[in-house]
């Protein structure tokens, strides 16, 4: 079962519960997700401590991970979510956009790259699940 990284902002709640409704569908759709706020936890108290384990469980599951979806709304990126695609286009695995934006034209240079050079965003959550399946389907 593929495991797909989860990768978006997770600073308010509007965040927080569109990305647990990819990772529901995903899920639903028979992938294996990782999604930070669930499984790693949402940072509240910033000691190191906390820092350190949210920091160490996130890396474990990128490198773990076959793909990341990453949620790219607003009119500038996430940076955590930024971090992440680079970390993961460093280990050549594929990254994948999801954004409904009307500036999605004007994605950041480096996530487009990341992204397969804008071939892997993706408009809605049905089309993307229909590229993840594709993609671990070729030719099916």
């Amino acid at each position: 079962m593929p495991y797909v990284y989860i990768a978006g902002p997770l600073f308010n709640t509007h965040e927080r519960r569109y990305l647990d409704d990819i990772a529901n569908q995903l899920e639903r759709e028979g992938f294996d997700t990782f999604l930070p706020q669930r499984d790693a936890g949402v940072i509240t108290d910033w000691n190191h401590a906390t820092r350190k384990r949210v920091f160490d469980v996130d890396v474990a599951a990128l490198d773990r991970c076959d793909i990341c979806v990453a949620l790219l709304t607003g009119a500038d990126h996430d940076s955590g979510t930024c971090v992440e695609l680079g970390y993961l286009y460093g280990l050549h695995k594929p990254c994948f956009g999801l954004t409904d934006d009307l500036r999605s034209d004007m994605l950041n240079n480096m996530v487009w790259g990341a992204c397969d050079q804008g071939r892997r965003v993706y408009r809605s959550l049905p089309e993307l699940i229909a590229a993840l399946h594709a993609h671990f389907q070729p030719g099916a």
